[in-house]
């Protein structure tokens, strides 16, 4: 096995799945039994509750197109990384009752992750949506 950092994990991660949409990916960067602290529901364990998760993600956001992830800053602390990131995206379709603006919007998110045998074990995570929200107005 190549000795990745754990930041190049969540690089990874970030690039396959987030940005190329793969959710099929998933079982390549999450451990079988991770924790998704950032689902709104109770069913936040194991791998099917995390693709659920991102199924519907991915699917509310199919509103916007021309993906656009850039990592602001990382920090890596033992077992535990940090990521800043903005996404810009092309509001391109109907969101939230919002139809398309044709703008280029950006979202602003911090994630935590903990790493475990080089996966994903727990995650955490916060979005500026009221900040995208405001933009599309």
């Amino acid at each position: 096995m190549i000795n990745t950092s754990n930041k190049q994990i969540i690089q990874n991660f970030i690039q396959v799945v987030l940005s190329y949409g793969d959710i099929d990916a998933l079982k390549d960067f999450w451990t079988e039994d991770c924790i998704n602290h950032a689902m709104l529901s109770d069913n936040n364990q194991g791998l099917e509750a995390l693709r659920l998760y991102h199924a519907s993600f991915l699917d509310s956001f199919s509103a916007f197109s021309d993906i656009q992830i850039e990592l602001i800053q990382q920090i890596e602390e033992f077992d535990r990384v940090v990521t800043h990131m903005n996404s810009t995206v092309l509001h391109s379709g109907t969101f939230m009752g919002i139809p398309a603006t044709g703008r280029h919007v950006f979202l602003a998110s911090i994630r935590i992750d903990r790493i475990q045998n080089g996966k994903i074990a727990e995650h955490w995570s916060i979005a500026d949506v009221p900040g995208l929200m405001q933009q599309l107005q």
